[in-house]
């Protein structure tokens, strides 16, 4: 059964939204519109995605919204005394789970600011306009201006991150992939769907030889590095350098067992004067390879993008100009206060977003990207035209994302079957 998802509203200063699955329905906690704290996902434990910024913070089971119609989830015990008692919590959710009005303004929930009703004065979810005013340090910018993509459109979600180092808490787990380490949130850009959406995954292969004179050498090496890991006094190191030797030519000794003695003589005297072709040339033999493709590694995902900017009026132009900025700035390489180390620029969390406003469950999803490139034209048309104003009548803008970690098989389990997964 397919999911209901309303539309994001504000509900005790914080963002939520709610998905309904047949007679129950989740309340979300989204960090869109109000961010989420440390101490709420503190709270949450297991119910904070890190990977959506979000928290599962009840679950309304009983639609009809009797005495006992909602169930904790990772919201504290105090939000959940409001959800029980208050009367605005249930009009609220009756309002986000209904089929009409799932939008909430400032007139369904007193004391509140406008929710997510945007298409007209292109607000977030804190009722602040996203295009005007000064800029602030996390803002959220919308392209085009005056559309809400997120009741007929689906669109692309891009984040930018403070990055944060890996602390390496433990040998096994210290090496946490960046998804599982976010540093703050510093802007959000919501940009349409544009051409070319595609992604390539990839192993790392390569050719391995061991012939048989590699494979002797490296079971002699193996025995002789037991042995010297035993030793423990000056006898015990004479006496493993003996066994290497013993094993050495039993090793030798059993090369030759099921090969002529004149080939292997042929061959290490090759071997001895600098020039093993004579081997070949004199027998016509070379030693099997054993060629194998041998796994060297995994590799990193590149994801490209274009997008075509055509500002319609000045505020859109001035929209055009900050989204272009947020990358440029968020990409650029940081320094410490005393200018002597460089630091990690800020990273990026890429989402598709689905019109119900939740991820697409058909395109792939993506782990923290760095921004390797980022390429403005600013005359794609191919000539050079500006409004009144001086701002360009067209600008094209390229990425290019390279994600920080690989794919493992784990991430495949985290996730259900009923979304494409990496």
């Amino acid at each position: 059964m397919a999911a209901t998802i309303s539309s994001y509203f504000l509900l005790d200063n914080k963002s939520f939204y709610t998905k309904t699955v047949g007679d129950s329905s989740k309340v979300i906690r989204t960090g869109v519109g109000k961010v989420i704290t440390q101490t709420e996902k503190d709270v949450a434990g297991k119910y904070y995605d890190a990977e959506k910024d979000e928290i599962e913070y009840a679950q309304i089971q009983d639609l009809a919204f009797g005495p006992n119609y909602i169930a904790k989830g990772g919201s504290s015990d105090a939000w959940m005394a409001q959800a029980i008692s208050n009367p605005t919590f249930k009009k609220t959710f009756k309002k986000a789970t209904g089929e009409t009005s799932p939008n909430i303004n400032n007139t369904s929930i007193k004391g509140e600011n406008q929710g997510w009703a945007v298409t007209e004065q292109n607000q977030d979810a804190n009722g602040r306009s996203t295009t005007s005013g000064r800029p602030r340090s996390r803002s959220t910018l919308r392209y085009p201006l005056n559309e809400n993509p997120r009741l007929k459109y689906d669109y692309m979600q891009v984040s930018a991150y403070e990055h944060e180092p890996n602390t390496f808490g433990d040998a096994g787990a210290g090496f946490a992939d960046a998804d599982e380490r976010m540093g703050n949130k510093v802007g959000t850009v919501f940009l349409p769907m544009q051409q070319g959406i595609s992604e390539t995954s990839g192993v790392d292969w390569g050719e391995g030889k061991a012939d048989v004179l590699d494979v002797a050498g490296f079971k002699t090496a193996q025995g002789a590095i037991t042995e010297f890991g035993k030793g423990k006094s000056g006898a015990d190191f004479a006496n493993a350098a003996k066994n290497m030797m013993s094993q050495g030519i039993g090793e030798l000794k059993n090369l030759a067992g099921g090969i002529e003695t004149n080939d292997i003589a042929s061959f290490f005297a090759g071997q001895a004067i600098g020039n093993p072709t004579l081997f070949t040339r004199g027998t016509g033999k070379i030693l099997n390879p054993n060629l194998e493709l041998l796994f060297t590694g995994p590799s990193l995902r590149k994801f490209n993008y274009t997008f075509q900017f055509t500002p319609r009026e000045k505020r859109e132009a001035n929209l055009v100009r900050k989204i272009i900025r947020f990358f440029k700035k968020n990409m650029a390489v940081q320094t410490d206060d005393s200018k002597l180390f460089l630091m990690t620029p800020n990273v990026f969390k890429l989402k598709y977003v689905f019109k119900s406003g939740g991820e697409h469950p058909f395109l792939n999803k993506i782990k923290m990207c760095a921004l390797t490139s980022c390429s403005v034209q600013y005359n794609p048309d191919g000539s050079y035209m500006t409004y009144d104003d001086g701002s360009m009548t067209s600008y094209g803008l390229s990425l290019a994302f390279n994600e920080l970690n690989p794919i493992y098989s784990r991430d495949w389990e985290k996730g259900g079957t009923d979304d494409m997964g990496f």
